[in-house]
């Protein structure tokens, strides 16, 4: 089969979504299948998968200048050439919608839904647009051959915006990398300093959406903790600045081996976002049988249903919650 995957974000772009594309082409090319992948960005040449770029533009104050879509004939030009059986649109916002009303009528189409864009909007002062983002996703969800969701959270947006007859995407995490027999020795003190006191550890986007903010009183308040921030995004340069001279320490990206032993080297995974749909980092830190602390939101309690060690934080407790 010839698979032509759209998306509006890629390689070299870290997070969970495409996490969940690179599994999914890796077992799409393990099983025979010739893929083309036609986004913004192009990642480490795979072989069998074909990357094509198309036109982009970056936005310094937008999702810390990542690189968005923009509607062009690279799209139609690459997936004409491709011959594709199927077309898959992941996520669609600008290029994926225009993609979507090109593909429709042509190929059969499978749409998926990821992210919450329009909440994602209103933490960059593009709420205004919410009303769009929601007219445009109707639009183009109504006219795939197959919707999907990547968890019942989503699910439940699409209806809530008229989408309906929705598959669910499951989620899976690589039990291969994130596993409980890990050693952490080798992350722990880049993480912690103190190797005697615990560390709470935040994977994701350091991001208003991720709600950051809420965990700064780990790093200030006793019983003292060591709050380890791994990832990138738009806040950490005025995290570092409310942090500094704190318990608290910023790593940047971590891939493979690293990640997976940033959770063993961990005494918790903190995950205080209010806007994710699904919470990789919560597969992942509980495949490496790790405590996980959560803001109390449907989708942690989705998602860490049935895991023994897992506390919910409510939404309005103050900091203090998140150390007890």
């Amino acid at each position: 089969m010839r698979v032509a995957l759209v998306s509006e974000v890629w390689a070299p772009e870290v997070d969970g979504l495409v996490t969940r594309l690179e599994s999914t082409v890796a077992e799409l090319r393990r099983a025979g299948h010739e893929v083309l992948v036609v986004a913004p960005t192009t990642g480490t040449a795979v072989p069998g998968v074909r990357e094509r770029r198309t036109r982009g533009v970056s936005v310094p104050f937008l999702y810390g200048g990542r690189r968005w879509a923009l509607p062009d004939g690279v799209v139609a030009r690459a997936v004409r050439a491709f011959a594709p059986d199927v077309v898959h649109v992941v996520n669609p916002v600008l290029m994926g919608v225009a993609a979507a009303r090109w593909a429709a009528p042509r190929h059969p189409l499978v749409v998926s839904y990821h992210t919450d864009v329009a909440t994602y909007a209103g933490h960059y002062h593009l709420g205004a647009f919410e009303g769009f983002v929601h007219a445009s996703m109707r639009w183009t969800y109504r006219r795939a051959d197959v919707r999907l969701a990547t968890s019942p959270v989503g699910r439940g947006h699409l209806a809530e915006i008229g989408v309906h007859d929705v598959d669910l995407w499951e989620r899976g995490v690589d039990t291969s990398a994130f596993r409980p027999d890990r050693d952490g020795a080798r992350l722990r003190r880049r993480l912690g300093p103190d190797p005697d006191l615990p560390v709470a550890l935040h994977v994701g986007r350091v991001a208003s959406e991720k709600g950051c903010d809420r965990l700064v009183p780990l790093a200030q308040e006793d019983p003292p903790v060591q709050l380890a921030l791994v990832g990138e995004g738009p806040d950490r340069a005025r995290l570092e600045r409310t942090l500094a001279g704190r318990r608290a320490v910023f790593t940047g990206v971590l891939r493979g081996d690293d990640l997976a032993d940033a959770y063993a080297a961990a005494d918790a995974l903190v995950f205080a976002s209010e806007t994710d749909t699904l919470g990789l980092v919560l597969l992942e830190a509980m495949a490496c049988g790790l405590p996980v602390v959560a803001l109390d939101t449907s989708t942690a309690r989705q998602t860490t249903a049935g895991y023994a060690a897992v506390r919910l934080v409510p939404p309005g407790a103050d900091g203090a919650a998140w150390n007890r």
